[in-house]
Order: C-alpha cells, then structure tokens, then sequence
C-alpha cells in the first residue's frame, strides 16, 4: 500500500469515527427528549397517596392532541392499573383505571382487523383523546395508506379514524 492509500484509510475511519459519534448523539437527544420528565410523574403519583399507586413498571410518552404520560403498575390491592398524567402545567389529574375494567392491545387490534382489515398493524400505543382512554392503532390499509383508529379502551368501539392521504389518492 501506498502512503496516499493508508492516509486515505485513516481519513475515512476517522470521518465514519466522527459520523457515528454525531448520529449516536443525536439519538440520544432525541430520546431523552422523549423520556423527560418521566421520573417526575412516576414520583408524582407514587408520592400521591390518594392515588393508591403502589408500583410502576413501565413509562411511556403519548403524544396525541395532548401530551401524556402513560404508566403500567400496581395498585395497593395489588391489581393491574394504568396511569394516564397529563403534561400540562394547570391540570395533570391523573386518570387511573384498572387494566381489567378495559380492553387488551390484542382485544383493540382485534376490533381493527375486523372493522377495517388493515395490510400491516405497524403500531399500538395506549393514550388519551379528548379524556377518553384509547388504544391508538396505527396501520397500513389496502391502498397502502397510513391509518390510525382510536380504540375506546373502555368498551372496544373505534371512535375515531384518521388516514394519511397517499400520493397514489391525488
């Protein structure tokens, strides 16, 4: 190898060094954005007697008309509950609900394929719209648009459709 080839090389792993660097930082930017202010309402409700929270297992950031964050746990009775806090300043009243007194992820996808038999189920989030808990389907249709279908968490209906208008719709 020529010495113009071996400062080529070192040129290259350095720069593709430098390009992974900035792409990992970037990811954990973006994702520490989407985890903020986790910790601050898992010690909301578990500090909140009221509540009756007892444990959480999981966080996760819903962004929907509203930014929520939405917790699995347990409450003093040892039951399955999810948590929905609300992430605006005046009012983060918690919404608690017991996870039997609504519909499973599989239950909601269920209703999706057989009200709408979507291509490809490309995600479920649980979430809130307009103060009713929802399962949020997100799907491919036959026409190859992307859909979402806000499942009532309490009783299983769809109560509200949305699909992205393909280029192919035009």
């Amino acid at each position: 190898m020529g010495k113009k080839t071996i400062i080529t090389l070192i040129v290259s792993v350095v720069v593709l060094i430098g390009v992974i660097i900035l792409f990992t930082n970037i990811y954990q930017t973006a994702r520490n954005q989407y985890e903020e202010g986790h910790q601050k309402s898992k010690e909301f409700v578990l500090s909140n007697k009221d509540l009756d929270v007892k444990s959480i297992d999981t966080i996760e950031t819903y962004n929907g008309e509203k930014k929520y964050h939405v917790m699995s746990g347990k409450n003093a009775k040892n039951e399955k509950i999810y948590v929905w806090v609300p992430q605006e300043e005046k009012n983060n009243k918690p919404t608690i609900k017991k996870q039997s007194e609504g519909i499973t992820e599989k239950e909601a996808i269920a209703e999706v394929n057989s009200e709408k038999n979507p291509e490809k189920i490309v995600a479920v989030t649980l979430g809130m719209d307009e103060g009713i808990p929802i399962w949020e389907v997100k799907y491919i249709d036959k026409s190859d648009r992307y859909n979402f279908d806000y499942v009532n968490f309490n009783n299983g209906d769809i109560i509200k459709h949305m699909a992205i208008k393909n280029e192919k719709d035009s």
